[in-house]
């Protein structure tokens, strides 16, 4: 019987897109008044770069473009992770949370460096909507997604085991992979603003379902029973000791 319901944060409680906007509004503002060019155009070089070309290397490529001196990069990544970013949760999510509260315990499993996605939640407001947040880069950087730890370390916390609780997430490998491997059954979301949407499923790790909105999960969880499917679900799990006492 599933008793718990965790999810990954980035493109799965709220559009991650809505993050780089704001870190990228940050540094368009310092950009301008240091009379690179004008706001708005310096927002658009960088929204432009990250969200239709590529996400490696926005501030080198900036430069170029804008033509500003690539000594300032380094500082002008860390005003991008370090800033507090302007995003919200959105309502869905904070409707579903709600609702699932109410039968089942609620975790969050999050790659990312830890500073940077403590600002996120605390600007989402999640700390007190669930029971469990696990930051996998607290546990060491080699323990981040899809090692099998920190889902396992996530259902300890909310005692539970993991073949007792259903993973949420958007990222084919990191996600449901790894909810997989740590015993948990596996649910993607594929949202249509979603940065890893269109990615395949991996052949040898199948989410149990898919879904495109969060407002789908509830009526899910109830009408079927990933418990029952798990032929189906082909779950392959690792064994792990996951102790109660």
């Amino acid at each position: 019987m599933i008793q718990a319901v965790l999810f990954d944060l980035d493109d799965t409680l709220y559009p991650e897109a809505s993050f780089y906007r704001s870190g990228f509004s940050v540094v368009a503002d310092v950009l301008a008044e240091r009379e690179v060019g004008d706001r708005d155009t310096i927002l658009e070089v960088l929204e432009t770069i990250h969200f239709r070309e590529s996400r490696e290397g926005v501030f080198n490529k900036a430069a170029k473009r804008l033509g500003f001196p690539e000594e300032w990069v380094s500082e002008l990544v860390w005003l991008f992770h370090s800033h507090t970013p302007q995003i919200e949760l959105p309502p869905v999510t904070m409707h579903v949370l709600g609702e699932l509260c109410r039968h089942y315990r609620l975790g969050i499993v999050t790659d990312g460096h830890a500073a940077v996605q403590r600002r996120k939640i605390e600007s989402l407001g999640l700390w007190g909507r669930v029971d469990c947040i696990v930051i996998t880069d607290d546990l060491g950087r080699k323990y981040w997604k899809p090692d099998p730890t920190p889902f396992v370390s996530c259902c300890r916390s909310l005692r539970v085991k993991p073949h007792e609780a259903v993973f949420v997430g958007d990222h084919p490998e990191r996600d449901i992979f790894g909810a997989k491997r740590a015993g948990l059954t596996a649910i993607r979301i594929r949202r249509p603003d979603g940065f890893f949407r269109d990615r395949e499923d991996l052949p040898h790790a199948k989410p149990w379902r898919t879904i495109t909105d969060l407002m789908e999960l509830p009526r899910l969880l109830e009408d079927e029973s990933p418990i029952s499917m798990e032929g189906e679900n082909g779950r392959e799990t690792v064994a792990h000791d996951i102790s109660l006492v």
